[in-house]
Formats: C-alpha cells, sequence, structure tokens
C-alpha cells in the first residue's frame, strides 16, 4: 500500500577534508551511561539550541593553534561560551538539520549503539530494504561490541561520532571536547578502516566551543529534521509519512533508553512505506553530496 507525502524543506551544508587526530588522554571520558538531566541547562539555552537551523564557525588550525573558551555566568544564556580561535590559517564547521537534494532520496540516522539487542535488528531492516543508514557511535558502546561496528560497516553504512561517553559537549570545556571526539574517531577509523566525517553532538547540544572543535576535525554536524521517538514511534512514523520530502534527515536510535520492540516495527514500516512511494534511504554524506 503507497503512503502520500508532501512537505520542503531548508538547505544545510557540509566540511570536508580531515587531518590525523591527537590521542587524547584516557581519563577525559565520564560514564557512557552518565544523564545530563534537562534542569541542568539553562532554559535559555534550551529554547536557543532547539530553534536553531544553520550555523557556522570560523577560526584557525595548524600546530600549535588553541582554543581559549570563556565561560560566563549562566545568566548570560546562550552565547556566554566563546571560542577564540589562534593561529594561522582559517576553517569552517557547518551543521546541517537537512538537505536539499533534487532526487528523492532521504537519510536515516541511528545513535547511541551499538547494542547486542537492537542493532542487529536495525540492520536487518535496512538490509530487507535494500536502504543505508548513518550510525553515530558512541564510543565507549563501540569499545564493547566492536564487531557490530564492523559488520555495519561491511554492509554499507556510514559510521559518525556521539563521542566517548555521550557527553554534552556544551558542559565541557575545549580540552575535554575534542579528547571525547578524538578518542572515539580514533576507535572508528581502526576498527573499519575509514576515518568518520561527520559528529552529531549528544542531544543535539553544540555551542561556538564544540563547533571550534569539530572544526578542527573537519567534521560536519549532523542535526535532524525528524524524530522516531521510543515513546510514540507509530505517531512518529505517521508525521514522518506525511511530512518527509527529498533531503529529510530522521533520528531512530539504537541504544540508551529510547529503542523497543514497537520502535523497531515502526522503523520497519517507515522504510518500507517510503521505499514503496520510491524514496531511497542513503547515508549523510551521500546526501549531503547529491545536494552540493
Amino acid at each position: 500500500m503507497r503512503e502520500r507525502f508532501g512537505g520542503g524543506g531548508a538547505a544545510g551544508g557540509v566540511a570536508a577534508g580531515r587531518r590525523g587526530p591527537r590521542k587524547p588522554s584516557p581519563e577525559v571520558c565520564g560514564p557512557v551511561d552518565a544523564a545530563i538531566r534537562p534542569g541542568d541547562v539553562p532554559a535559555g539555552r534550551r529554547v536557543f539550541l532547539a530553534g536553531a537551523g544553520l550555523v557556522a564557525v570560523g577560526g584557525a588550525s595548524g600546530a600549535g593553534a588553541g582554543i581559549a573558551a570563556w565561560l560566563g555566568a549562566s545568566a548570560e544564556g546562550p552565547t556566554a561560551r566563546t571560542a577564540t580561535p589562534a593561529g594561522p590559517g582559517a576553517y569552517a564547521a557547518s551543521v546541517v538539520f537537512r538537505a536539499a537534494p533534487s532526487a528523492r532520496i532521504v537519510a536515516l540516522t541511528v545513535d547511541d549503539g551499538p547494542t547486542r539487542e537492537w542493532t542487529p535488528q536495525v540492520l536487518a531492516i535496512l538490509r530487507r530494504h535494500g536502504a543505508r543508514a548513518t550510525f553515530f557511535r558512541v564510543g565507549a558502546r563501540a569499545l564493547a561490541a566492536p564487531d557490530l561496528v564492523v559488520q555495519t560497516a561491511e554492509a554499507g553504512h556510514e559510521q559518525g561520532n556521539h563521542t566517548w561517553a555521550h557527553d554534552d559537549l556544551t558542559q565541557h570545556d575545549e580540552a575535554f571536547d575534542l579528547g571525547t571526539l578524538e578518542r572515539t574517531h580514533e576507535l572508528l577509523a581502526n576498527l573499519t578502516g575509514r576515518p568518520p566525517a561527520l559528529c552529531r553532538p549528544p542531544h543535539g547540544r553544540i555551542d561556538s566551543v564544540g563547533l571550534a572543535v569539530c572544526a578542527g576535525l573537519h567534521y560536519g554536524v549532523t542535526l535532524w529534521s525528524h524524530h522516531v521517538t521510543g515513546s510514540n514511534p507509530r505517531g512518529g512514523v505517521d508525521t514522518i509519512l506525511r511530512l518527509a520530502s527529498p533531503g529529510s534527515i530522521v533520528l531512530a536510535h539504537d541504544g540508551g533508553p529510547e529503542p523497543n520492540a514497537s520502535l523497531m516495527r515502526q522503523l520497519d514500516r517507515l522504510v518500507a512505506s517510503m521505499t514503496d512511494a520510491g524514496y531511497s534511504f542513503v547515508t549523510v554524506s551521500e546526501l549531503l553530496a547529491a545536494s552540493a
């Protein structure tokens, strides 16, 4: 049965290139299941980040370049943290929440894994429908299940960086942000033979300090335009089938508290219905390349 689709959207950007990662100190990352409570983040920042669509940061790169983060009082709102790059050269980090390709293609992104219970089920759904996806990996979980990372990459799916321990990049300084991303970067590159080119900040939270770190790593930052939650997966899929259009980026999970049997059934319905309607599921990098 064919389902109807509608909607529109805006275009985003992508960063290219790579430099070799530095070795972070092993103690920079906390427990993988440490939670950030909503009350820990100022209301003004939550409103600002929820409404943000497309942002970019400029700065400097090269050996000896540094970033000094000024931490103002929380009452100053989302602009309290300012990254101040120093050194020669220039770089930029692009943030995208959807793209604008001419073809009927969309990207499914899967966060917080890998996990033994849910990652194989997501892979089976994608294999059944001939779809590709981008998996944003938590480094500590990838270390615990390296075979799932290898299996996912060998099936043609993209691996992205989701920090080592699902760390909120807005709650730490530049050295910590760099360490949690580089540690995950090195692990994924070693496991798959291909370094990640994309970062998704946990909770979708990023500010100028995190953006400056991503710029130095030559990461594109990927957010999302649609979300299938574990609490209401049927409603989420119904909304996507009604509003999705070429260039949509869909968020789902194979780790953390979100995945459940109902979410897996609805992900299968989503991929099957959109494929039947003429859409193809591609990786985020493929989506961005088709939108350039």
